[in-house]
């Protein structure tokens, strides 16, 4: 298994093109926000604001907080979202019931 601090980026590549390239390789949220910070030194706000336009790496970070907290109400769920991935509450609460409405029918998409 990889660890952000020695998955460096390539010579000359952006931090756009590293955090793509990392969600490509099937790396979660969380693991490029880590790895964002460790190599560019972003701050919170520039990392969630690079991270905005990974869904797949917040795709399979949500699936792995539903995995984790597979029991949470939809608020709670949104609240737990929110504050792992210092997003909006209310961005949070849309992440919630489309996770919770694909469980009810039956499957999960990826």
């Amino acid at each position: 298994m990889s660890d952000y601090n020695s998955d460096k980026p390539k010579v000359d590549e952006a931090q756009a093109a590293y955090a793509k390239r990392l969600e490509a390789e099937g790396q979660r949220e969380i693991y490029v926000r880590k790895a964002l910070r460790a190599h560019f030194g972003l701050t919170r706000r520039e990392t969630v604001a690079v991270c905005a336009d990974l869904p797949q790496a917040r795709h399979l970070e949500l699936l792995e907080l539903r995995s984790r907290f597979p029991k949470l109400n939809e608020n709670r769920l949104a609240w737990r979202i929110s504050k792992s991935l210092t997003i909006p509450k209310e961005e949070a609460l849309v992440w919630a019931q489309t996770i919770i409405a694909e469980e009810g029918s039956g499957g999960e998409n990826g």
